[in-house]
């Protein structure tokens, strides 16, 4: 199936792809209106054609999606590497039918948390398909992936991305809230890339880092703690 919407939010080889049934017999001027109209709901301010990554100083004037997400580090994890999920997806986009399908190389235990205006959401294998998208409707997740790995200097790396919001070839504005809980008894913080800039906000604190920031274009955050056990 050809996916005409693609919307990726992704943490490392996870994939949020949502195919939105019923656009294919659109015209390129009909989607073009639906982005550009108001009075179609349209999720959408501007948009970036080329996949490079932008942050910006201000939330969009219109809504856009808008991604709340909590990994949490146990100590185990620092062996076998398993990281907790918890996201919750705002403003997703009025659509009759979305699939979100995830593309961890190792993941388990998916399921719904709560939903709020979808009419229907099932979990079907490393997919979740939801029916009767509403407006302003809400989506959260959790799950656990393999996300953390041991570097060769005795560091652990923590891998999240890329993501992004995309809709055919073009890129739009989303909102990504990042909380990772991780034990400070055991890990400490030493780097983050990006860097802190305008438009990408880092603080740490003992045993939490938080991350906020408005972008378009592709973006992969990796998060590198030193480790004494």
């Amino acid at each position: 199936m050809q996916t005409k919407l693609n919307l990726l939010a992704c943490f490392l080889l996870m994939g949020f792809a949502v195919s939105a049934h019923g656009l294919d017999e659109l015209t390129s001027e009909q989607l073009e209106a639906w982005f550009e109209d108001d009075n179609l709901e349209h999720p959408f301010d501007r948009k970036s054609d080329d996949g490079a990554l932008v942050f910006m100083q201000a939330p969009p004037a219109k809504r856009a999606l808008r991604s709340r997400n909590n990994l949490t580090i146990e100590p185990h994890s620092l062996q076998s590497g398993w990281v907790t999920i918890d996201q919750c997806y705002e403003e997703l986009d009025p659509i009759e039918k979305v699939e979100v399908v995830y593309r961890y190389n190792e993941m388990r235990d998916l399921r719904i948390t709560k939903i709020y205006k979808i009419d229907k959401a099932n979990v079907e294998e490393q997919s979740i398909v939801l029916q009767g998208v509403e407006k302003n409707a809400l989506l959260c997740v959790q799950a656990e992936a393999k996300i953390l790995q041991k570097q060769d200097d005795g560091s652990l790396l923590l891998r999240n991305g890329p993501f992004e919001r995309r809709f055919l070839d073009s890129y739009f504005p989303m909102h990504v809230k990042l909380t990772v809980s991780y034990p400070g008894e055991l890990l400490t913080f030493k780097d983050i890339s990006p860097t802190a800039t305008d438009g990408f906000e880092v603080k740490v604190e003992s045993g939490l880092l938080h991350i906020e920031t408005w972008f378009e274009g592709k973006l992969m955050i990796e998060i590198e703690f030193g480790s004494g056990y």
